[in-house]
């Protein structure tokens, strides 16, 4: 009866204690998932400004990347930033025959960036790289006044690449907090272009649900969407993705490209 005396009251304190500790698991808050919702492309990378060529959507983080020289090989050397760290360091550009390849993740939930960054400008103006992301390939261009930059968005976290807001150059900024803006137009602008004549006559061009334009001279680099002196402009598109097709007499091209909000896109047409 005497150890019951005893025991009693330390079964007590350790049923309370249990308890408590149990009760302070549960209650402690579920960790936050932080996800950029827009664009978080600075408006510059290394004093030069960031131009928004584009934006791809990738359902692995975990990527490859490969990086070739776009066209005629003609002694390019770049550097590629994916999220501010540089992956590919001042590197001359070969043929997709034999690609620089790095594996890279892509840590953000929703939008991360990759921008090229030109450290010359080759034989032919202005730097034009083709870059793969996990296969699906797209083009960068740069000079020495200014970066080309793409939106990447890794998916499952109902973020989209119609989601990328901002002027070109910026999305909302470089705090990367990804915060939404619901004051956007709803609509952007996108120009296709080439940067030498190709001896074909005029090129036509027709987007799927918007119309044609005609591409009837060229740009040594990428033209801002509001000039319209060669053509190819289509202005004020909804926001979202379309399949186009282009022609002259010799050639033939056709794809897909994505409108982002309150930017200028561009796609050039090469050989």
């Amino acid at each position: 009866m005497k150890n019951l005396k005893y025991l009693l009251p330390l079964f007590l304190l350790f049923t309370f204690v249990f308890i408590s500790c149990e009760e302070e698991e549960d209650s402690a808050p579920e960790e936050e998932i932080i996800v950029n919702s827009s664009s978080i492309i600075p408006s510059s990378t290394n004093g030069r400004p960031n131009t928004v060529l584009g934006c791809i959507e990738i359902n692995s983080r975990i990527t490859s990347i490969e990086v070739w020289d776009h066209g005629q090989i003609d002694g390019d050397i770049v550097s590629i930033i994916a999220n501010n760290q540089t992956i590919i360091d001042q590197v001359e550009l070969d043929g997709p025959d034999n690609p620089i390849v790095v594996d890279y993740d892509f840590s953000n939930n929703g939008f991360n960036f990759v921008t090229l960054y030109a450290h010359n400008l080759g034989d032919i103006p202005p730097n034009t790289c083709t870059i793969a992301i996990n296969g699906t390939e797209f083009i960068l261009d740069a000079n020495l006044n200014a970066n080309g930059a793409v939106n990447v968005v890794v998916t499952g976290y109902d973020v989209f690449c119609s989601d990328a807001d901002g002027d070109s150059g910026g999305g909302n900024g470089d705090d990367g907090n990804g915060d939404d803006d619901d004051d956007g137009s709803g609509t952007g602008d996108f120009i296709f272009w080439t940067n030498q004549d190709y001896g074909c006559g005029n090129i036509s061009v027709s987007v799927d649900g918007i119309g044609s334009s005609t591409i009837d001279g060229y740009f040594g680099s990428a033209p801002d969407c509001s000039n319209t002196s060669a053509g190819g402009n289509f202005n004020n598109i909804p926001i979202g993705s379309y399949n186009f097709t282009a022609s002259c007499s010799d050639y033939n091209w056709s794809g897909s490209f994505t409108v982002t909000e309150d930017t200028c896109n561009r796609l050039q047409l090469t050989l």
